[in-house]
């Protein structure tokens, strides 16, 4: 990446929109294992990560994410009013074992959304597992 000044930084990624609104996935082993979403999503993937091994966790994550272990986390960023419909896409599209109180279908207003791996050139996950069925 070239700098403004000219410089160029060599070996790293940028991970900006982490630090923006959107909706996460957490992934272990290749498998989604908990969709989430955040005004700012670095602090809630960082809630996430602190919390393995406590025996307690904040009032706002299920007790059923003690402990769960993550490998990756991918990133959807996306605008403060889309954020329900599409960490409800991503539930129902993956199915993470972790979104107990997310699973049952809830009707949403909002127009249709329509969901393509990699849009804005950032990678939203592996590959649905197997036997799950694209539905948005």
């Amino acid at each position: 990446m070239k700098l403004e000044n000219g410089a160029v930084i060599e070996g790293f990624i940028n991970v900006s929109a982490v630090l923006r609104c959107g909706v996460y996935a957490l992934v272990r082993e290749g498998a989604v294992v908990y969709v989430g979403q955040g005004k700012r999503m670095i602090a809630r993937v960082e809630a996430h990560r602190s919390n393995w091994g406590r025996k307690s966790v904040p009032a706002w994550m299920p007790v059923s994410l003690r402990g769960v272990l993550f490998d990756d986390v991918y990133v959807f960023p996306c605008r403060v009013e889309d954020l329900d419909r599409v960490e409800r896409a991503m539930i129902d599209l993956y199915k993470p074992k972790f979104n107990i109180h997310l699973k049952a279908p809830t009707p949403l207003t909002a127009q249709p959304l329509t969901l393509r791996t990699g849009d804005r050139g950032i990678p939203i996950n592996h590959q649905p597992r197997r036997g799950f069925e694209r539905r948005l």
